[in-house]
């Protein structure tokens, strides 16, 4: 996923040029309207994402924190002369997400619908969303699709945990991970957010790797969780790969974003904005930009896109790198079996990619999981009898699964302590 040639680090085109210029007189290639306009809003320590169409209608993904709606989003709003909103969706309950809601919802109202995970929380919070909003307030579907109009769309492709936890979402320690994640997609361009949403880092649970390969290859990430070590692992970066990834973060008690994630976003070839500096790591200058204000993208869905200015390239249309391969994946089963503490499960692959090894008991519960490299051929991966903790797992049986870009397979074995 190239960017245009760039100094420092080849990966940016800074324009020399004033915008209205650009839209005066178009550069080859470079289009000469937004069709879609998608703007990371500094709200510090928060997240308030806004997306507008070339249609008119607009999105508001998430408001900031407890009076940021006032002091940030609504005066952004009357600066594009959007006097109301066409959508609102809060991706989960958390004050620096749906803190702000209450207030341009006041502000401006909705015109459509203000969707969310459903359920409920129990903050001050969450009742001033829930009281502003309940006329209008609807639960998002998984795979719903809203259509912005100019061939914009906004599809949501997770919440409640994607599948991986079980019912009742209403557990306050698992609020993260039960956050919408949404795609907007405007011809080839595709941009991923999906809150505070986790990927197994500390004691999270792991959704980011079961959304990977819903997404695909994008372009640009908006970084779960402010840059948290919690989210963005490897297996989930290495299915996106996007050319950029933008990280909204204020001073903050948390370290973010974290180093660790910085430094994975950089050897998978993102170049970070940043909306601010935040409290945690850096990187060299040609991998980092602090935009020290709004982020904000614009495209036509073709050949480029724009991020605050700099200029960059989208990839041809490719095959997605998970599309299954006629010749499938074929599993060979795991030996020994039973076993006491470790079995081989041996596997052939048509094409290489990221993949990984899930171990679920037999109540369904998620046991272990591990991403690896497959290659093309035969190959085996192995499980030691241990959690996702490094904990070993009493007796009894479980259920295997092996994912990879060729296709997906699944056999049981027995534990014998």
């Amino acid at each position: 996923m190239d960017a245009l040639p760039h100094s420092p680090g080849y990966r940016q085109l800074s324009l020399a040029i004033t915008f209205s210029f650009l839209l005066a007189v178009p550069l080859s290639g470079l289009p000469a309207y937004a069709d879609v306009t998608v703007t990371i809003l500094d709200v510090g320590q928060g997240d308030a994402t806004l997306v507008q169409s070339s249609s008119g209608q607009t999105l508001l993904f998430d408001g900031g924190n407890n009076g940021k709606g006032n002091s940030v989003v609504i005066p952004f709003l009357n600066s594009q002369g959007i006097t109301t909103l066409d959508y609102m969706v809060a991706s989960h309950y958390h004050a620096d997400h749906v803190g702000g809601l209450d207030e341009v919802y006041n502000a401006v109202g909705v015109n459509e619908a203000v969707y969310d995970r459903g359920w409920s929380y129990t903050t001050y919070t969450y009742d001033d969303y829930e009281d502003a909003v309940f006329l209008q307030r609807q639960t998002m579907l998984d795979d719903q699709v809203i259509d912005l109009g100019d061939g914009v769309t906004v599809t949501c492709l997770a919440l409640n945990g994607n599948g991986e936890l079980a019912s009742p979402f209403d557990t306050p320690g698992l609020e993260n991970e039960y956050c919408l994640a949404l795609l907007v997609e405007c011809g080839d361009f595709d941009f991923f957010q999906a809150g505070d949403l986790t990927g197994g880092g500390g004691s999270s649970e792991d959704i980011e790797s079961s959304l990977a390969a819903e997404v695909g290859e994008i372009e640009v990430y908006r970084v779960n969780h402010h840059g948290s070590y919690t989210s963005s692992n490897a297996y989930f970066l290495g299915a996106l790969l996007p050319e950029v990834a933008i990280i909204s973060v204020g001073n903050n008690s948390y370290g973010h974003p974290h180093q660790s994630v910085l430094d994975r976003l950089q050897s998978y070839g993102m170049h970070v904005y940043q909306t601010e500096t935040g409290s945690g790591g850096s990187l060299p200058s040609a991998d980092w930009t602090i935009a020290d204000g709004h982020v904000t993208i614009s495209t036509d869905g073709s050949g480029e896109y724009l991020v605050n200015g700099n200029q960059w390239a989208m990839d041809e249309p490719t095959v997605d790198v998970f599309t299954p391969a006629l010749a499938g994946l074929q599993l060979e089963g795991n030996y020994p079996n039973p076993f006491n503490p470790t079995t081989t499960i041996r596997f052939s692959t048509e094409h290489g990619g990221p993949a990984r090894l899930l171990v679920h008991d037999l109540a369904g519960r998620l046991v272990y999981v591990d991403s690896f490299q497959a290659i093309a051929g035969r190959q085996e991966t192995r499980w030691r009898g241990r959690d996702r903790y490094a904990s070993p797992v009493p007796s009894g049986w479980y259920r295997y699964t092996v994912e990879t870009p060729a296709g997906t397979g699944s056999g049981t074995m027995v534990l014998i302590r």
